[in-house]
């Protein structure tokens, strides 16, 4: 009874709320925009307003708390490559919590999503087609053109999100650009977003202590003479390492 009361009467009423909200912050946003584009060009003021947004369903939530450590290892002003493990949807949410300047490499299908996809579209978010190479080096130029202006961004090396919970492989797209950009990596290791909301479901879990290690920069003087595949190999280790120190549950059987 319990769960059909949750399933059938509780949640619509939770994404009711969470469209209006969505409808309501979108309007703002809209009018930070238009006031600020033409001479912010990075879209800074806009970027503090949408992780407000973000963070504010954080904050309503008494039940949901954040470990939160590691940010005396960002150096203000310096962009990063930021890499972060990927286990739901929420973690767009998570992630504002970093509170830095970032640009997010997102799939062409999430800037279709009203309000949510308006708003990466808004901010000038960067677009992958993960279907085409040609997509691929298209958002290799435009995130060296955002880090040229000392903007950082965020990408999910994985690529999608994880089904149980574990770190998976890395694609190398990330490592490539910091290769290239000659910008140091800031790896980022979350967890609690999947019990909040998986992947494959809709039930919004009211209570939860999420996790946010930044761990040290990696600067590019110590992988320029390492292959894009070692990095990206070294990177994983160090985020795999770090995630079973959080959550090793997720890894008594898991081969990563």
């Amino acid at each position: 009874m319990k769960r059909f009361i949750t399933l059938y009467i509780v949640m619509p009423i939770v994404w009711l709320l969470v469209a209006i909200s969505c409808l309501i912050f979108f309007i703002g946003d809209v009018v930070v925009w238009l006031l600020t584009f033409w001479w912010d060009r990075r879209l800074w003021i806009l970027q503090r307003y949408s992780i407000v947004w973000a963070l504010s369903y954080i904050w309503i939530n008494p039940f949901w708390r954040i470990d939160f450590s590691g940010k005396d290892n960002v150096s203000r002003g310096q962009p990063y490559i930021i890499v972060a493990n990927h286990q739901s949807s929420f973690d767009i949410v998570l992630l504002y919590r970093l509170w830095m300047h970032f640009k997010w490499v997102a799939k062409r299908e999430l800037f279709r999503m009203p309000f949510i996809g308006w708003n990466l579209w808004l901010n000038r978010h960067i677009v992958i087609d993960r279907a085409s190479l040609r997509g691929a080096k298209k958002m290799l130029l435009e995130a060296q053109r955002h880090l040229n202006k000392g903007t950082s961004v965020l990408i999910f090396p994985e690529g999608t999100r994880s089904v149980d919970g574990a770190i998976k492989r890395f694609k190398d797209g990330a490592f490539m650009l910091a290769k290239k950009a000659n910008i140091p990596i800031l790896p980022v290791v979350i967890n609690g977003s999947k019990e909040v909301f998986p992947k494959n479901g809709y039930v919004v879990k009211g209570a939860q202590k999420f996790t946010m290690r930044i761990l040290p920069p990696i600067h590019p003087d110590t992988f320029a003479d390492k292959s894009v595949d070692d990095l990206e190999a070294e990177v994983h280790k160090l985020m795999v390492e770090v995630h079973k120190e959080v959550a090793p549950e997720y890894y008594k059987e898991v081969n990563v």
